[in-house]
């Protein structure tokens, strides 16, 4: 996809994910004042029926945690999923604009609760909670 093509929404930017498994859904894109992802849905993570694979989805919203970690009890943290549940509600398509609009329900000093409503042209394509570990840094402690 060339990259100079994609138009996003005002506030958006392109995201790191970081290196391993997280770059395989391609591009995310971030917008913290929001509170919010985004992907575009290419061929790349579409199942045999031409619509987002569900593992794709399933990737996107484990990212969830990225558009709330800017917050005083969670930033500069290590924070590995501890559980994720994702509900499928319709297809999202090729091309489709993918975005989840991403809620911090409550963060201690060991646990952060989000949740993130996924939508396609302010359609719900899906809906996820997760549970993350809030940890220092170094991921050994």
């Amino acid at each position: 996809m060339d990259h100079g093509a994609l138009t996003l929404p005002e506030g958006y930017a392109r995201c790191d994910v970081g290196t391993g498994f997280s770059i395989e859904l391609g591009d995310v894109f971030l917008d913290l004042v929001k509170a919010r992802l985004a992907f575009r849905v290419t061929e790349k993570q579409c199942n045999p029926f031409g619509v987002c694979h569900g593992g794709a989805m399933a990737t996107f919203a484990d990212a969830q945690i990225l558009a709330v970690r800017g917050g005083p009890v969670i930033a500069d943290r290590h924070t590995p999923t501890i559980s994720l549940s994702v509900d499928y509600l319709r297809p999202a398509a090729l091309g489709s604009l993918v975005e989840a609009a991403v809620t911090l329900l409550r963060a201690t000093g060991t646990v952060i609760f989000t949740q993130a409503l996924i939508s396609v042209d302010d359609v719900l394509v899906a809906r996820s909670s997760a549970v993350y570990r809030n940890s220092r840094k170094d991921p050994s402690s």
